[in-house]
């Protein structure tokens, strides 16, 4: 019952920061970092591909489905209003560069894996090994909407993103129930909770308030 319990509610609670999300977009409330949701569009798609190659239930597959599906939705948004353009800083580019290569690089070795070219013996590993970079891949993509909400947080919303975290947090806490404290699929959850919520405080009202005041002082 809690398993069922805690996978409706981080399906849920995944669906509705998408809705709040989508809503303030079309709103012009938010506007969506196009590098970060452009890496976010295949990134997860590719990280849900992976982890159900691994082994993943249902359960814990609920929520990177919802994320995939809505990511894609949210990316779509940014290209309709134009915003798909080359980065203009070099951290940005550097980030996505970045993430782009390690893709590359898992996809092609999780090619070759499936395609029989690796060792059936080797699967596990290399399957742990994509796993973990696809994984590393979500910092490359958050870093640049960290450093945009960083420096003006009037682009985004807290709600969301909190509600997010606590979608995370909730398939962090279904993960250790199924699969114990040592596991690869821990490091999904934990690493978008701690990305989620930071993103979720620099877009807090107060810090949009200082900024707003600092920059009419200025």
């Amino acid at each position: 019952m809690l398993i069922a319990i805690l996978t409706f509610l981080a399906g849920g609670l995944m669906l509705l920061g998408y809705l709040l999300y989508i809503q303030g977009s079309l709103r012009k409330e938010i506007e969506p970092n196009p590098t970060t949701w452009l890496m976010f569009s295949y990134g997860t798609v590719l990280l849900t591909v992976l982890e159900l190659d691994r082994g993943a239930g249902w359960e814990l597959s609920v929520v990177p489905i919802t994320c995939s599906l809505l990511g894609v939705l949210v990316a779509l948004i940014c290209a309709r209003r134009g915003k798909m353009r080359w980065p203009k800083d070099w951290e940005d580019r550097a980030s996505f560069v970045t993430d782009i290569t390690l893709t590359i690089g898992y996809v092609s070795a999780w090619y070759f894996l499936v395609a029989g070219y690796i060792h059936p013996d080797e699967r596990d590993m290399w399957n742990l090994l994509f796993l973990i970079l696809s994984n590393a891949t979500t910092i490359t993509a958050f870093t640049p909407i960290l450093r945009a909400t960083k420096s003006d947080p009037s682009h985004e919303r807290s709600l969301p993103w909190f509600v997010w975290a606590l979608s995370y947090l909730s398939l962090g806490i279904l993960t250790y129930l199924q699969n114990g404290l040592w596991t690869e699929f821990l490091i999904y959850p934990v690493m978008n909770t701690v990305l989620h919520l930071t993103v979720g405080i620099l877009a807090l009202p107060k810090r949009r308030e200082r900024k707003l005041s600092e920059a009419a002082s200025n």
